[in-house]
């Protein structure tokens, strides 16, 4: 980056060892009263003290602003970004250059850094400035893909009229853009009947409340234990379980086991499914009116934080979940099984939870074993990986086959 933005002078006889061998030698001319190179050395001097004189209050009172038309955008969409200089002081600037940092593939006009910095690059934009005067560029970046992006730093290189002495500044301009990961139709993902999130086409999703009690029916085995009512079993020489006021209200927590999902770089779709199907999923949940809260052991973007989102059915609620969603990295903060572990306390006995996993391990399948039988209902998705029989009668696991937009 050094070459990019220089601050040494243009040339060895334009340094300080420089000058002052010109100074040594019009004094030795003058001594000798060779007044020609008296003359020619001084103007070379007068030339050179101006030049750096001119070139250290090049960059005062020089601002740079950065203007997003929009910070959020789902994948496919267009920000206007716009970049404006100023130059707030007498001096005018007659040459400067404007790099300002932003991610690769947003516009064919960002160049990749020298540095060794994945995924980074630079807009590089220059002009002249009068004095108290301001330029302006736009340019419309489009949004490839899912994720959160940071913008800047800015630097800004000037200097004197004749590039003798160039001057670099770095303005921090910090700024992001976050992308959303796209979201489908629960029929484009396909995904059959996502009991319990309702396995008929009603328009009312009906659960029971285990709260209130109505009356009690003969048992069957499907039944849960903890619906025996035993009084009634006495009474009538049979099991009797509960029968429950049925209820519209539902609330879902949905995991996305980063730790399940392969990162080697040819397994990165699967990934970006799983977010997509995690994000289609809150909507879907939301729009029925049913809280929905997002989990995800990852480390996000911004905070290297796990994303721990609790249900809610706000209208800011799928907001909060797809920012979330966008911060996701790949970078698990740890087992999923630990991370659900501590996060069940924050969730109400009845909760449905959707899990969204790559690889079934077998802590996964004790993990919904024993969940199951704390009373919470599952479903379990497993993003575009063959489901063996065996897996099928003991997770119930759903198969997401792959859609070509994602990958």
């Amino acid at each position: 980056m050094e070459e990019r933005f220089p601050t040494q002078p243009i040339g060895l006889i334009l340094g300080r060892v420089g000058l002052v061998a010109i100074l040594a030698g019009l004094l030795v001319a003058a001594w000798n009263g060779q007044i020609v190179i008296v003359t020619v050395l001084g103007l070379a001097l007068a030339a050179a003290g101006s030049a750096r004189l001119w070139s250290r209050f090049s960059l005062a009172g020089v601002n740079c602003r950065r203007l997003l038309s929009e910070q959020r955008a789902f994948p496919g969409e267009q920000i206007e970004l716009k970049l404006e200089l100023y130059n707030r002081k007498l001096l005018p600037l007659p040459w400067v250059q404007v790099y300002d940092e932003l991610p690769l593939g947003f516009s064919a006009d960002i160049l990749p850094t020298a540095e060794n910095c994945p995924g980074a690059g630079f807009l590089s934009k220059a002009a002249a400035l009068l004095w108290y005067s301001k330029v302006s560029w736009k340019i419309r970046l489009s949004c490839p893909r899912r994720g959160y992006y940071k913008l800047g730093p800015t630097r800004i290189v000037s200097g004197d009229i004749f590039g003798f002495y160039p001057r670099s500044a770095t303005m921090p301009l910090p700024d992001h853009i976050i992308v959303y990961p796209k979201i489908f139709a629960l029929s484009q993902l396909g995904i059959p009947s996502l009991y319990p999130l309702g396995n008929t086409r009603a328009e009312k999703r009906i659960f029971e409340d285990p709260i209130y009690v109505t009356g009690v029916r003969d048992y069957n085995p499907h039944d849960s234990l903890r619906r025996i009512h035993w009084k009634a079993t006495a009474r009538q020489q049979s099991l009797q379980v509960k029968v429950f006021e049925p209820t519209t209200t539902l609330e879902v927590a949905i995991f996305l086991a980063v730790d399940s999902f392969k990162h080697d770089g040819t397994h990165d779709h699967h990934f970006e499914h799983g977010i997509s199907l995690a994000a289609s999923i809150a909507k879907y949940v939301i729009d029925k009116g049913n809280p929905a809260g997002l989990f995800v052991n990852t480390r996000l973007a911004d905070s290297g934080q796990p994303a721990r989102v609790l249900p809610g059915s706000t209208s800011h609620q799928l907001v909060i979940i797809l920012e979330a969603l966008a911060k996701v990295t790949p970078t698990p903060s740890g087992s999923v099984v630990e991370f659900l572990n501590r996060e069940r306390s924050h969730l109400p006995w009845g909760t449905t939870m959707v899990f969204i996993v790559y690889e079934l391990s077998e802590s996964l399948n004790v993990l919904f074993t024993n969940l199951r039988e704390a009373g919470y209902k599952l479903v379990i998705c497993q993003v575009d990986k063959p489901i063996m029989t065996e897996a099928q009668d003991t997770t119930g696991a759903r198969h997401i086959p792959d859609i070509p937009a994602l990958q």
